[in-house]
Order: C-alpha cells, then structure tokens, then sequence
C-alpha cells in the first residue's frame, strides 16, 4: 500500500501541530450531534439521471493516489473496451511514470482542472478521500472511490451533498460482493435454500505485515479499523442476505501494536438485522505471518431451512439444508468490478453497488465505530 505523497510526507508532529491535537491516544471522530437521526441513506435520493455513455464513446478516466486497491481499476482498465488512462495525480507508481500518453499532475485539482475526464479513480489516504471526491463531483464527473467514502460524518454529508447536486454517479471498491464465494452464497439465499437468514458471522483477519503507512498512526487519518475493513463485512452481509441493519455495538482496541496508537488491530461488532435476525463480525491485523495468505474472509449465514458458508479460504461453499446433506455449491466465474461499474455508465446493465448503497455502508460502518468509541448502542 502506497503512502501519501502530496505536499510532503505527513509525519506525527505536523500533523498533531496542525490539529492541536496533545497525544495520539484514540480520540471521537464524532460529536454527539453526528449521530444517526438522519436515518438510512434511501434510494429516493439518487431518482436523478445521471450522464451515460454510447457503446462508442472512449470513456477517459483519471486517478488520484496509490493507496488501497488502485489494482480493482489499474489492472482491469487494459482489458475494458472504450476505457482509456488518460491522467494521473498524487501517485509514485514507477510503472506509470514514463507510461506513454498519460499525464502526470502533482496536486489533483490541476488534474480536474485542465483534463476533461468522465471517470476517476480516488485512492489517497483515507482520511481525504471524501475531499477528493468532492472536488471531482463539482466536475460533474463520476467516481470510485475507496471505501469507506468518508472517515467521519461531516465529510459524509458534504459529499452526499455534492454527488447529488452535481447529479454524478459514485462507486465505492466494495468488489468482495463479485468474488466467486459470496456471489454463490448470495444466489443460494435468494432462491431460499436456507429459508430466513436468522444469524451471520463474518470474518476478516489479516497479516499486519512489518510495517503500515504513517496515516495509520492517527485516529484521525486513519479513520478506523471497522470503517476501512469490517465495512466489506457489513456490505457482503448486507448483500447476501438482501437485510439491513437497525442497532449496533462494538468493541475495538489496539493490543499488540503500540507504534501505532491511533490504529485498532482488533473489533467485534454485533448488528441487528431489519428481520430481528443477528450479525457478528470479528476483524482483526493479528494473522501470523507464517500464514500461506495475507487474509482470512469467511462467511456464515444460519437460516430456518439450512446454512451455507466459506471454506478453505474461500475455494469452497457448503451448504446444509433440512433435507439434504452438506454439499459443495458451485461457484461461478469472478466478474470485474470496473468493468461492471463502465457498463452501468453505457446503459448495458446495473452496477453490483446501487448509488444509495456505498454511502448506507459507509453510514453504518462509520457509525458501528462511534459505538466502539462510545461504548454504547447505536440505533441505525
């Protein structure tokens, strides 16, 4: 993972200088007045139609930093028909830099500036990504963006604010929901063979690796643990099921990594579902480096007819029902997640994300980790 390179490194005294800020210790990201009175983001909001794309437009696509899973576009974007690189900001990517045909921009506001670009790709730090993607709705240009979408809620608002004046679409790298293992769990549900999901359990346990970027030595860049990883648990749940959430709790803390005091290498989170059902989630960056992956994704769901889950790190689903025994649910081809996104701006399909549910996944993370911070239940 890439590290900010805008301006300078961000290192911890100028940053706690910046802010005022005394100690590193885990501090609220929200006020009590940020709170969940708004309710769930609905899909009214986004009754707006926004710009689409012939099957013979080049769609020109840009890209802002390096951080996160710049691959989910990078590496998919050759290989999308009509798709072309055309510009690049805020990133070190050495292959890139004498890459023929696309420009290179320090600061992304030249970028958005002087290139006219239909999408772009937002991958800094996670803590500016909502700014960026901001700056590039205000272009009437479409987004995807890391998730989550904003680190804290006045962010939120702001860029919920400006993807929906400027009439834009916005994506989130929520691309777990195509993976091979959770589309087949989420076809089996849907066609009931586990009856009502009544219980899920989800799991994300990763390798911390030697060392992280400086950002994550503060709450406050950071953004937190189950906002930037238990979110894909929270959206593949949600998925999956086809639930929503109405209460959370949490439980987060930091014991095994003192460098980084504004970091949770573990969390618990307890959800209600909207069908009085249950959700549990662990996540945790204590995976052994011995371990033969860097991550450890599983899923389980209990229903009144049977439950299915992941196996073997994902290369299995079994399923068990009241009338038959367990058995090995096929799974399909993995599908490419910008290639699915391009194909909602041509009018060829809907996008696995609907426009209300990278921000309602984001809500609930962000608000699962105030109730870590909080130690207290949360209404959704």
């Amino acid at each position: 993972m890439g590290e900010l390179n805008r301006g300078g490194n961000l290192n911890r005294r100028n940053f706690l200088k910046n802010f005022g800020v005394a100690s590193l210790g885990t501090l609220a990201l929200f006020n009590e007045s940020e709170n969940a009175e708004s309710g769930p983001i609905r899909s009214s909001y986004f009754s707006y139609r926004f710009k689409t794309f012939s099957p013979n437009d080049i769609i020109k696509v840009g890209m802002i930093g390096t951080v996160g899973h710049t691959g989910t576009i990078l590496n998919d974007l050759p290989k999308v028909r009509g798709t072309k690189l055309a510009a690049y900001s805020n990133h070190n990517n050495r292959k890139l830099r004498n890459a023929e045909g696309i420009r290179r921009y320090d600061e992304y506001e030249e970028m958005l500036e002087k290139e006219e670009l239909d999408v772009v790709g937002v991958c800094l730090p996670y803590y500016q990504n909502a700014t960026a993607s901001i700056a590039v709705a205000k272009k009437k240009i479409h987004i995807i963006t890391e998730k989550p979408v904003a680190t804290n809620m006045k962010d939120f608002n702001a860029l919920l604010d400006a993807v929906i004046k400027n009439k834009v679409r916005l994506t989130a790298l929520l691309g777990m929901r195509l993976a091979p293992p959770y589309q087949a769990i989420y076809k089996a549900v849907k066609e009931g063979k586990i009856g009502e999901p009544i219980l899920a359990t989800a799991q994300k346990s990763y390798k911390f690796g030697k060392s992280r970027p400086e950002f994550y030595k503060v709450s406050e860049t950071y953004g937190g643990t189950i906002p930037w990883v238990g979110i894909h648990c929270i959206d593949y749940i949600h998925y999956t099921t086809n639930l929503n959430f109405t209460e959370v709790l949490a439980f987060q803390g930091n014991k095994d990594h003192p460098d980084y005091q504004g970091f949770e290498d573990y969390a618990g989170i307890l959800l209600r579902m909207s069908n009085g059902g249950t959700a549990m989630i662990n996540i945790d960056y204590l995976r052994p480096e011995t371990a033969p992956t860097h991550g450890d994704d599983r899923l389980r769901i209990s229903g009144s007819e049977g439950v299915i889950e992941t196996k073997d790190l994902g290369a299995r689903v079994e399923l068990i029902t009241s009338s038959e025994k367990p058995y090995n649910v096929p799974l399909p081809e993995g599908k490419s997640f910008f290639a699915d996104f391009i194909a909602e701006l041509r009018g060829e399909g809907e996008h696995i994300l609907t426009p209300e549910e990278p921000f309602e996944m984001t809500r609930v993370g962000l608000l699962a980790h105030q109730a870590a911070v909080q130690n207290k239940t949360i209404k959704l």
